[in-house]
């Protein structure tokens, strides 16, 4: 994979896992007899705040691959690769329907207590977790090729001159002085 590539598929990955833990991950209906019922989601940001974080943290970091270079661009490499990792593990093992769903129903104005309805699942913390799977071997990719890759300015970085190249503002000007044109190769007037 190029930089360029790598680079976009790791801010794709870190916008879907972003968008996927904004989205409902479970959801419940409260039905209470003389009661209007009362439809409780809860997010991946309510179950696990800092999920969200992880995935803003992925997607900053894949601008500091384009940044980077050589030995640093393989340490955001593997920060991005364990930081994905754990995100991963955390949606996937994350109980939405536990306290952040309790809590919600709590504060549903039909929910009167010892009421426990079925809770929906969404497919959300799946596809969370499969992005955030995709970060970790991005970062894995970037930490093993990253070296190679070119600088963010080393393409127009010019070349350094030999020693030989080199000549003293004396020589231009006593060039000049003899009626030569010093920035003529042969010196040709």
């Amino acid at each position: 994979m190029t930089l360029a590539r790598t680079v976009v598929a790791l801010l794709a990955a870190g916008a879907v896992a972003l968008f996927a833990v904004t989205r409902a991950w479970a959801s419940a209906s409260v039905r209470t007899p003389g009661l209007p019922t009362d439809e409780v989601s809860v997010s991946g940001i309510d179950a696990a705040p800092i999920l969200a974080g992880l995935a803003v943290v992925i997607v900053a970091a894949a601008l500091g691959v384009v940044a980077a270079g050589g030995w640093l661009r393989q340490v955001i490499g593997l920060l991005i690769a364990a930081v994905a990792g754990v995100a991963a593990l955390r949606a996937l093992t994350l109980n939405t329907g536990g306290t952040a769903l309790g809590r919600a129903l709590r504060d549903s104005p039909a929910y009167i207590g010892g009421i426990n309805p079925p809770v929906d699942g969404a497919t959300w913390p799946w596809v969370a977790a499969a992005a955030f799977a995709v970060a970790a071997l991005l970062g894995v990719v970037v930490a093993a090729r990253g070296r190679s890759w070119p600088r963010m300015s080393a393409r127009y970085e010019r070349a350094t001159p030999s020693p030989a190249a080199l000549v003293d503002d004396t020589d231009l000007w006593r060039a000049q002085d003899d009626g030569q044109d010093p920035t003529l190769a042969d010196g040709s007037r």
